[in-house]
């Protein structure tokens, strides 16, 4: 697609830092060198109507597949050109890849939540391939004489049935040269019954570079005359500056400046080392406000003033029937603040000129990092070029946004390209945090041991979110821009219904009233893996637990009782099937030995519209240290069509690293002057000698249309482990990670 006169994607392809994966890059990329992009121009580059603003065929045959989805560690990149590669009948290894880009790629939204292969599948990359194969098939049948529907395709190599002899590549077609053809929507996709390429285990095709270290990450990006950046940071986040920072009157050897704006302040060097030196030597003064103390902080989130209310459902007698019932049960759960974690720290590098700036980061969405550049360079959007280059993986708002505010910051102080690196204490207290929550539960039982009436309500301590606006990450704030407002609350009638977020469960109940409350939170906050869907299924999964204790039933026959769905029936029996569940009352009977195994379960609908999973944690309490060991974790998953059984493995097995460590260790620390869980001593996570065995079954449905894998199975895992220590020991925690100082607490109640 061309770009403005005289500029095509192609040769600008020739000069770009785009990331092309399956291929080794050079360690050293060069920023484009194109002219910046007339304010004319708009800032939407790239048009997802035009078939080649997804793919280009060149005079090899070779593809080049653009996607505006981002490889995070996660196989998306496999999966997409999977798709590419059945709709097309080219082979995997003629096609490259290339990543989200703002000057190349379509904006089709954040790589997040589960939704990067379903948005491939039903509006992207799938349906531009099947649009560019019908304009194929008809240009052949122009030049070969015949029907399209005569035609056969393979190895992209189109001919007449029949007679072989009769042929046209692709390549003849069309090679290096553009479709100029818009998507029209009339091209039918292939249907599951004729793939061959999709549901099959293509190995990843990024592993091999990165087993050799020949894979180019963020922290790998070099430019010419590049400059290094520290960030100089305050106690906390709230602290204002003072006065501006010096060194004592001595200069530091290799200090370019020191960037101060609003109570931002960077150090700017020649060599890595010496920024990390001056950093750390400048001293500032700041004002400082003191952090509440976390002792109380849910007692704080629960009695703070609502930001926004939201009234989700409402049958308007939930009172009087549970009043009424002849079973009442209510129950409060706590979630803390957790972090990304991400091994690597985040990493990026800014080249910002005059009317230009190229930022390379490992962002979630290259288009929004852009939008927030622009607002904090003062510059159009459409002369912000965002490259998107693969980091530590993050599920969710680590550093990576942040770690790009920083660059381009220090860049346009300096004027040439500035490489910031983040250091671990870095990464750990000045991310945005997965959020703390506070969530109440109560129900009514009636005679037949059916809820009759539920009542569920959370408080969530929110601030800040993804960028867009700067003011959503720390950076924006630290440099002056404005946070983002809450958003004002809606009327309590008529009820919105599920908000996305698992508030509302899967389950179905006579009368109903869910209803969040938003209040203001210290840290900044974010996506983390399964965001807000973790924290509401681990309170409606406990709490569905303790009911069924309460009529003394069986936790998945309780379950079973008030589902309708037969996708949610299904995975609920799969697992049980798969983990040889026993039926009978939890907890089990012998509670008197020190070392006691449990079994828990926890199930969902993510999103309440998106995969299904049923998940079973079997754990071995230890009664005297309080430890817990989760030994097995089982799932059984329904994605709709799989596209690739391993990689869908894959993230399960992702899901359940990650669900175990965040169970039983995760949790932030402060103290009033600020974060103190800086490195991994002080965070700890799952180690490798603590991974459980993991069983895994798919429900593969191709009828149905593909729905996300990265954030299953881990949404209802924190239920689930919950549940099995209540099963091993008749305790029930109510407060995640179940340390064991929370065990032993629980275990003397």
């Amino acid at each position: 697609m061309t770009l403005d006169k005289g500029f095509s994607r192609r040769d600008f392809l020739k000069g770009t830092g785009a990331l092309v994966v399956a291929f080794s890059l050079p360690r050293f990329l060069m920023p484009s060198a194109a002219s910046a992009r007339s304010a004319a121009v708009g800032p939407t580059l790239v048009d997802p109507n035009l078939i080649d603003s997804w793919l280009a065929v060149g005079g090899d045959g070779h593809v080049t597949v653009y996607t505006g989805k981002e490889e995070l560690g996660q196989g998306v990149a496999t999966a997409s050109l999977q798709l590419v590669a059945e709709e097309l009948d080219v082979p995997m290894s003629a096609m490259t890849l290339i990543q989200p880009d703002t000057w190349l790629t379509v904006d089709q939204g954040y790589s997040a939540g589960s939704q990067s292969m379903k948005t491939e599948y039903a509006t992207g990359l799938r349906i531009a391939a099947a649009e560019a194969r019908l304009a194929l098939l008809n240009l052949a049948s122009a030049k070969l004489g015949v029907p399209a529907s005569q035609l056969a395709v393979s190895d992209g190599v189109i001919s007449v049935q029949g007679d072989a002899s009769k042929s046209m590549s692709y390549a003849a077609l069309i090679g290096n040269k553009k479709f100029d053809l818009t998507i029209t929507g009339k091209a039918k996709p292939k249907t599951p019954d004729q793939y061959k390429v999709v549901g099959t285990s293509v190995p990843r095709i990024d592993i091999p570079s990165k087993i050799l270290a020949q894979f180019t990450y963020t922290q790998d990006i070099t430019t010419p005359g590049m400059l290094h950046g520290r960030v100089v940071r305050p106690p906390s986040l709230d602290a204002k500056l003072l006065g501006v920072p010096d060194f004592g009157g001595q200069s530091m050897p290799g200090v370019v400046k020191v960037v101060v704006k609003n109570n931002f302040i960077g150090v700017v060097a020649t060599e890595e080392y010496q920024a990390i030196n001056a950093a750390a030597t400048l001293t500032a003064k700041w004002q400082t406000i003191p952090l509440p103390d976390q002792a109380r902080i849910y007692e704080i989130i629960r009695g703070s003033p609502s930001l926004t209310d939201r009234v989700l459902e409402n049958s308007g007698d939930v009172d009087g029937v549970i009043k009424n019932a002849p079973k009442q049960l209510q129950a409060t759960y706590y979630y803390p603040y957790q972090m990304h974690g991400s091994m690597g720290a985040s990493c990026a590098v800014a080249d910002v000129k005059a009317n230009e700036a190229t930022v390379w980061s490992s962002t979630q969405g290259v288009y929004q990092l852009r939008g927030a550049l622009a607002t904090l360079l003062s510059m159009p959007e459409q002369n912000v070029h965002v490259i998107y280059v693969e980091g530590s993986g993050c599920y969710g708002l680590n550093g990576a946004d942040n770690v790009s505010l920083d660059a381009a910051l220090m860049s346009q102080a300096v004027g040439k390209p500035v490489r910031v690196q983040y250091m671990r204490h870095d990464e750990h207290a000045w991310e945005n945090y997965g959020t703390a929550m506070v969530l109440e539960a109560r129900a009514g039982l009636d005679d037949t041991g059916h809820v009759a009436a539920w009542d569920y309500a959370t408080w969530t301590a929110s601030r800040g979110n993804r960028p867009g606006p700067p003011g959503n990450v720390p950076t924006g704030v630290m440099a002056g821009f404005p946070e983002m407002p809450a958003p004002k609350s809606p009327p309590p009638s008529p009820p919105l219904g599920p908000d996305g977020s698992n508030t509302v469960t899967s389950y179905t109940f006579p009368s109903q009233r869910v209803i969040t409350h938003s209040v203001a939170s210290r840290f900044f906050t974010g996506p983390l893996r399964s965001p807000s869907r973790i924290q509401n299924t681990f309170a409606n999964e406990s709490f569905m637990d303790e009911l069924a204790y309460a009529v003394n039933q069986d936790p998945i026959a309780f379950r079973l009782k008030h589902i309708s769905d037969p996708r949610l029936i299904a995975v609920i029996e799969g697992v049980a099937e798969l983990s040889q569940w026993v039926s009978r009352p939890s907890p089990q009977a012998n509670l008197t030995d020190r070392l006691l195994i449990g079994r828990g379960i926890g199930a969902m609908q993510y999103e309440g519209t998106g995969a299904y999973a049923g998940v079973v944690a079997q754990v071995q309490v230890d009664t005297k240290t309080g430890k817990v060991t989760v030994q097995h974790v089982w799932a059984a998953q329904d994605c709709g069509l799989t596209i690739n059984p391993d990689g869908m493995r894959l993230q399960a097995e992702g899901c359940v690293v990650q669900g175990v460590s965040r169970s039983l260790r995760e949790e932030v620390q402060w103290n009033a002057q600020g974060i103190t869980t800086v490195d991994w001593d002080t965070y700890p996570v799952l180690r490798f000698p603590d991974l459980p065995q993991f069983d895994f079954r798919i429900i593969n449905r191709p009828d149905k249309p593909v729905l996300g894998a990265g954030e299953v199975v881990i949404t209802g895992l924190v239920a689930a482990i919950g549940n099995a220590i209540f099963d091993a020991t008749g305790a029930r925690l109510r407060q995640a990670p179940f340390i064991p100082a929370r065990v032993r607490a629980a275990l003397t109640v």
